[in-house]
């Protein structure tokens, strides 16, 4: 490959994926940077092959964000700084995350990705993916994957208007699976709690009648990334992407119960207290642990410049019911695990 039209981190993981099949499905050029490097290159396409897309246009770069200079050799970041546009959607995810792993790859690798940006010189866009939620966890739902995407978010902002970068930031909800099939790579946030809805072991809900788990589906985020930096009024621009429509979490989860056909939970518990019973030993039954609870929230967003640039992109937002029901259908019939690779529509 001799130049590209993206450079993509986080390509391996659930969001990347579902970007990858949109983007080469388009004919667009796209160099991955690959932690162990071309070990993972054939899986990767056989993926992307099996949801449309195309592995041919894929090629990948061996590096590591925690790594200097991203840990691209010579020839590997010349390719890099053809490109025309980067997504930024790679970062270390889970519950209990070490603190200097956070720091050295979400928030240190996202400044070294901006520095690649600015030394692209046909750069015409960076898409950061960074979270809906612009306030720190609490010391009872203390969550470094959260508080280090705030920490990376900042930083990318300064240093791209220091250095002239052109930059997007898409806000999305907790991430669920695709909405025609249910499918997802990513077993933790929205599927712990439909586990342990399946389990027997939600006996309540965490928050009151005003607090939500906003979803949104992969499938839409992936095309609202591919189109967005397209558009010149997206440039600069900040989106909270999220299902407006999902309604308050003890009426997601009566429907998720009644798909499963297990009992609902009825009780109202106030987040700060629920938080205090998983820390004192309740997440062990329960497999839900209190950071979990940083994406339960009575907050709502400022949405309406992403339904301006989704409607714009012609896109059409799934019923939050109806995607609530399949994805929880897809986690149980696949006993929360990846399932072998369907073709999609």
């Amino acid at each position: 490959m001799r130049d590209i039209d993206v450079f993509l981190t986080g390509g391996t993981g659930f969001i990347g994926r579902w970007l990858l099949s949109e983007l080469t499905a388009d004919g667009q050029r796209v160099a991955v940077l690959l932690r162990g490097g071309g070990n993972r290159i054939g899986e990767l396409c056989s993926w992307i092959e099996a949801h449309g897309g195309r592995g041919d246009l894929i090629h990948g770069l061996a590096g590591d964000l925690a790594a200097p200079g991203l840990g691209l050799d010579a020839g590997d970041r010349a390719l890099a700084r053809t490109t025309r546009r980067v997504f930024h959607l790679g970062a270390a995810m889970s519950f209990g995350l070490a603190p200097e792993i956070a720091a050295q790859v979400n928030v240190k690798g996202s400044e070294r990705i901006t520095e690649l940006a600015a030394s692209a010189p046909h750069l015409r866009r960076l898409v950061l993916l960074s979270g809906f939620q612009h306030r720190r966890s609490g010391w009872l739902t203390a969550n470094r994957y959260h508080d280090s995407k705030l920490d990376a978010d900042t930083l990318v902002r300064q240093l791209a208007h220091a250095r002239g970068v052109p930059l997007t930031t898409v806000h999305p909800g907790p991430v669920v699976g695709d909405s025609r099939t249910g499918e997802t790579t990513q077993f933790w946030g929205w599927p712990t709690l439909v586990r342990a809805l399946h389990r027997g072991r939600l006996p309540i809900v965490p928050g009151g009648p005003g607090h939500w788990f906003p979803l949104l589906a992969v499938d839409y985020l992936a095309r609202f990334l591919a189109g967005a930096p397209q558009l010149d009024e997206t440039l600069d621009g900040q989106y909270w992407l999220l299902h407006d429509a999902t309604p308050p979490l003890h009426e997601l989860l009566t429907a998720v119960a009644d798909e499963l056909g297990v009992r609902a939970p009825r009780l109202r518990v106030p987040v700060p207290l629920a938080a205090l019973g998983l820390r004192a030993g309740l997440d062990r039954w329960t497999g839900l642990p209190a950071e979990a609870l940083t994406f339960v929230s009575d907050d709502r967003f400022p949405t309406a410049e992403a339904h301006h640039v989704a409607t714009a992109l012609d896109l059409t937002e799934p019923d939050p019911i109806h995607l609530a029901r399949t994805t929880a259908r897809f986690l149980t019939v696949n006993g929360f695990q990846a399932a072998a690779p369907q073709r999609q529509p």
